[in-house]
């Protein structure tokens, strides 16, 4: 058993790993790559995590207070 502070601590790749729970060197590999080649989601707010996609590039926008920011190319919209 971790404490929360010692899992705080953790990466975000060893947080994932952690939960995957598997010894599968493939599905490890994957879950590396997955977490290295995407953005952290932002803090969670008021109304937990909004996502919708980017009119730019076609990928995942995170509500940010009262913007839209792209985790991808960094696009701003207004809500």
């Amino acid at each position: 058993m971790t404490t929360d502070f010692a899992d705080e601590a953790r990466s975000r790749t060893a947080r994932l790993l952690r939960m995957a729970a598997t010894t599968d060197d493939r599905v490890r590999d994957q879950i590396v790559e997955y977490a290295t080649t995407t953005p952290d989601p932002p803090p969670l707010g008021p109304h937990g995590i909004q996502t919708r996609g980017c009119g730019r590039c076609r990928r995942t926008m995170w509500a940010q207070r009262d913007y839209w920011v792209c985790a991808a190319c960094g696009h701003v919209e207004d809500s």
